[in-house]
């Protein structure tokens, strides 16, 4: 058997792939090799990074000959910034590629045979289109290649550079936020900045600015702005937030709600233990369709908000609601799928572990004058453990809807479901490699794949969103 190459050697490799997370995949001597900004139809000097037993990876060093797919990417950050890897691949074959790993993934993973996977609904909007960005402030500023070694190294607002939990990229304009917000970014560097108080560092956790969350209504122009930091400065910190808060709200009077948040955990998540209103009434509203919701700082809500509207849409369609179904809506959030299909059916029960996600859906039920929908606290790996409680109470349920978050489905959740035995299921999934996991058991005795639809829902990254529709076997 022919050696395979080691970390640090150079391959010369053609791409003909594009791999689930935006990897470009190659093969040399039934050798798979994955290749960071590769994509097909280009020929590439690449250095080995690591060798596994079945697999490489690699880094390009070298574009040999381009692909005839291949674009300019319209981002200066493109290449070192985390959070776009296809700017630099034609639109529709990003597209054509989900669909297909969607496919790949269900026939290896899940092991379905002769799977047909609808094309992937693209995107209208490409850029612009993300409602939520969360800007990370750093002491360990990313170092660009070749800038001069006088400029500051100590500040940067922005995002991680990939595989850095240390490094910031500074980051003036993303083009995946509207023009206003980056505005507003640009801003709040500023004054940050001038602040005289010190960006978090990551390594040894002292500093006081550690994040800025923008959220943007994009069907009601409202926008909150949550400043998260470190409660290390007490007084001083408020009032340098506060006079902040008074300057931004003066340059760019859009925006609807101030706040200020602090967190003291290592982990950086951009969530505040602790919470207060500087301006507004905390909270913002988006619509889909006809549909408004109030949106709080740390509710989950779909983050590319035209695209939602197609999804929920086509969840819809393929349901086929009669019109007096029970519905279970399980993992519900802030309830945003039942409320908008609650006019289609008999009543909608939402079940949720967050009692603050369980508030703001019921606040958005009454906000739509929907009468139809009832909603349960619990965790979802207990709440069906005794669905004789919950049939006797709502009824059986004719389809549910499944929606979990990206670590996928709890696997007494999937048990459950089994015993539950509902008519139908439509499974909303982010992760395809975890859904397929789940189809596997669904699918082994109690149900049978009828579609599967996915949805772009993030342009220019690997992310995937996934609908189908499970019958239950006669």
């Amino acid at each position: 058997m022919k050696a395979l190459p080691q970390k640090r050697d150079l391959l010369e490799l053609t791409i003909h792939d594009l791999a689930f997370g935006a990897r470009g995949l190659a093969r040399q001597d039934d050798f798979v090799w994955f290749i960071d900004r590769g994509i097909p139809g280009q020929r590439v000097k690449a250095r080995v990074k690591r060798v596994r037993k079945r697999y490489g990876e690699a880094r390009i060093e070298e574009v040999l000959t381009p692909s005839p797919h291949q674009v300019d990417p319209p981002c200066p950050h493109f290449g070192t910034c985390g959070g776009c890897q296809l700017q630099h691949l034609a639109y529709d074959i990003q597209v054509q590629a989900k669909t297909q790993q969607v496919q790949d993934i269900l026939e290896r993973i899940g092991g379905l045979k002769n799977v047909s996977v609808n094309p992937t609904i693209p995107a209208q909007t490409i850029y612009g289109y993300r409602n939520k960005m969360e800007f990370s402030f750093s002491a360990r500023r990313w170092i660009p290649e070749g800038e001069p070694p006088d400029q500051p190294r100590d500040f940067a607002l922005g995002l991680h550079v990939p595989g850095r939990y240390d490094k910031v990229l500074d980051i003036h304009t993303c083009l995946l936020q509207s023009e206003t917000c980056n505005g507003i970014l640009r801003d709040v560097r500023r004054l940050a900045r001038e602040s005289g108080l010190k960006p978090y560092d990551e390594k040894t956790h002292t500093g006081f600015w550690r994040f800025l969350v923008l959220r943007e209504g994009k069907n009601t122009g409202e926008i909150m702005l949550n400043l998260v930091t470190s409660g290390q400065e007490s007084d001083r910190g408020t009032q340098a937030v506060d006079r902040i808060g008074r300057e931004l709200l003066r340059l760019h009077p859009c925006i609807t709600t101030l706040l200020h948040s602090t967190t003291d955990r290592k982990a950086q998540v951009a969530f505040g233990e602790s919470e207060r209103i500087i301006h507004g009434p905390g909270k913002i509203r988006e619509k889909i369709g006809d549909r408004v919701f109030q949106i709080s700082p740390n509710a989950f809500f779909q983050t590319n908000t035209h695209q939602a509207q197609c999804l929920f849409e086509t969840l819809a369609d393929l349901a086929r609601f009669r019109g007096d179904e029970t519905v279970y809506d399980l993992y519900c959030g802030t309830g945003a799928i039942g409320i908008v299909v609650a006019h289609r059916v008999g009543q909608v029960v939402g079940i949720e572990v967050i009692p603050s996600a369980i508030e703001d859906a019921r606040l958005n039920a009454r906000l739509n004058q929907i009468a139809n929908m009832a909603f349960v606290t619990a965790d979802m790996k207990n709440a069906l453990e005794d669905a004789d409680a919950l049939t006797e109470k709502f009824g059986a349920p004719d389809t549910v809807i499944l929606d979990p978050p990206r670590g996928g489905t709890h696997p007494k959740t999937v048990a459950h479901l089994l015993k539950l035995a509902a008519p139908k299921i439509v499974y909303v999934s982010c992760n395809p490699t975890v859904l397929a996991r789940d189809l596997q058991t669904l699918c082994e005795t109690t149900y049978t794949l009828q579609a599967v639809q996915p949805v772009d829902m993030f342009p220019h990254t690997g992310h995937i969103e996934v609908v189908l529709l499970l019958v239950k076997y006669n």
